[in-house]
């Protein structure tokens, strides 16, 4: 009879780990590396993937410290706006070249998207988009961060693996403590 009270508090313990351990499969990390070989050319294979600075787009609560990582061998700026806009660096700028192996840290207050690319290398573009915001496309603002509204249509990020990672897992967990819990291990086939 013992074997009921304890799974259950089996169960319960799976669940609470799972809970407390489930953002690490959203996207929460506060790096971005630059793709080896993506200062090549235009047609490197990051480009048509759109992963040049990885990840993209990163998604950050406000007053989060992202830090750019150059990983490839060939120097890189990481640069507000886009390529095709008259102000660029207006939020952010490395101030000039990051060396491989080199890194630049900017934090982000305010809640929005910003984009940003490499001047040397423009077609090397990202986005980090921070907190809940609905925003997209750079434009002036009072802060000196351009955004526009975003329609839902066009969506914000969403992590890798979707907001119902956590649900999926204490689900399973779940069931797997109630069939060994209901059978006393798991049957032999």
């Amino acid at each position: 009879m013992k074997s009921k009270p304890m799974g259950a508090l089996f169960g319960v313990l799976a669940l609470v780990a799972i809970l407390s351990v489930a953002p690490a499969f959203g996207q929460t990390a506060n790096e971005v590396d630059m793709a080896k070989g993506a200062g090549a050319s235009q047609t490197a294979d990051c480009v048509a993937a759109n992963n040049c600075f990885n990840p993209n787009p990163l998604t950050v609560a406000p007053g989060t410290q992202v830090t750019w990582k150059n990983t490839d061998t060939v120097s890189h700026t990481v640069t507000s706006g886009k390529p095709s806009d008259n102000q660029t660096g207006t939020a952010f700028d490395s101030g000039g070249l990051i060396k491989p192996g080199g890194t630049f840290q900017f934090t982000f207050q305010n809640a929005g998207t910003y984009d940003y690319f490499c001047i040397v290398h423009p077609w090397m573009t990202a986005q980090v988009i921070v907190g809940g915001a609905t925003m997209s496309n750079m434009t002036n603002t009072t802060n000196m961060i351009n955004t526009t509204n975003m329609t839902a249509s066009n969506n914000t990020a969403t992590p890798e693996f979707g907001p119902v990672a956590p649900i999926v897992l204490a689900i399973a967990v779940i069931s797997i403590v109630v069939f060994t819990t209901r059978y006393r291990g798991i049957p032999k086939l």
